[in-house]
């Protein structure tokens, strides 16, 4: 039995993919790191090895039905690996989990956004919500698409997007690394878990623009991610009422109190 159209979808998005990355790391100019390069190469060569497995696995049936909607699981293995070199790489401008962009056809599963760069003042902000915009629109056009489609042209706007993005990182790592660029991390004052917002606002009066709080209901994530996974937060860090969740690790904590106060200068 023949490959599904699903699966010979998803095939020729890896194919793509991989013809991308060896077209970036062929060329010095973007990615000047040996490192990157070699991880790039590798990259494409996974997503070969799992467009060939996609193109010739014998779909299953269940009671004369083919499934359509399963991965074979040696797709599986290599997509994930591929995912961890990326993930290990960000510099090469692929996202920790690039490959849910070869899963969509098959999956039918969505495909996130890289980890955002905030907190940033309103010039990253907005930078970064342009891309994420255009992104979403790119997206919105591939899940639109039939499986016979072909989707090159939208998958190399994605990853040009995604190399931007890269970018931006950099230019924002390398900024805030100067010394003279590096924002001074407010003392954040520890107080009880205010019930209401007029509560809060007399700790701001009682104890300074800056305190932090544990919350009650643990529901939302660190504001910090490490290589796209998230981390459930388990306090608030309050900045004349801007809010950033953090977990309780001391390096996610003073950025979260650097993000609520560049977050309520913004505001201003």
């Amino acid at each position: 039995m023949p490959a599904t159209p699903n699966a010979l979808a998803a095939a020729h998005r890896a194919r793509t993919i991989a013809t991308i990355a060896r077209t970036r790391a062929a060329n010095p100019a973007p990615v000047p790191n040996a490192d990157g390069r070699t991880a790039l190469t590798d990259i494409a060569t996974l997503l070969d090895d799992a467009a060939t497995v996609l193109e010739t696995d014998e779909p299953g049936t269940w009671d004369g039905i083919v499934i359509t909607n399963t991965l074979p699981f040696d797709a599986s293995v290599v997509l994930h690996a591929a995912d961890e070199i990326a993930a290990a790489h960000p510099a090469i401008g692929f996202p920790p989990r690039f490959t849910q962009y070869v899963t969509a056809p098959v999956l039918g599963n969505e495909v996130e956004l890289p980890p955002s760069l905030l907190p940033g003042g309103p010039v990253l902000i907005a930078r970064e919500g342009d891309l994420f915009a255009r992104l979403l629109a790119v997206h919105g056009h591939l899940r639109l698409m039939p499986p016979a489609r072909d989707t090159t042209a939208l998958l190399e706007g994605a990853f040009t997007l995604h190399w931007k993005h890269a970018q931006l990182a950099a230019a924002e790592a390398a900024m805030t690394d100067r010394p003279a660029n590096r924002p001074a991390v407010p003392v954040a004052v520890e107080i009880a878990t205010p019930g209401t917002t007029m509560a809060l606002r007399r700790a701001h009066e009682a104890y300074g623009p800056t305190v932090t709080y544990g919350l009650t209901h643990r529901r939302l994530p660190c504001h910090v991610s490490d290589q796209g996974v998230t981390h459930t937060a388990d306090r608030m860090v309050s900045h004349h009422g801007a809010t950033v969740a953090t977990c309780d690790d001391d390096t996610h904590r003073a950025a979260a109190a650097v993000a609520a106060r560049e977050l309520y200068d913004s505001l201003g």
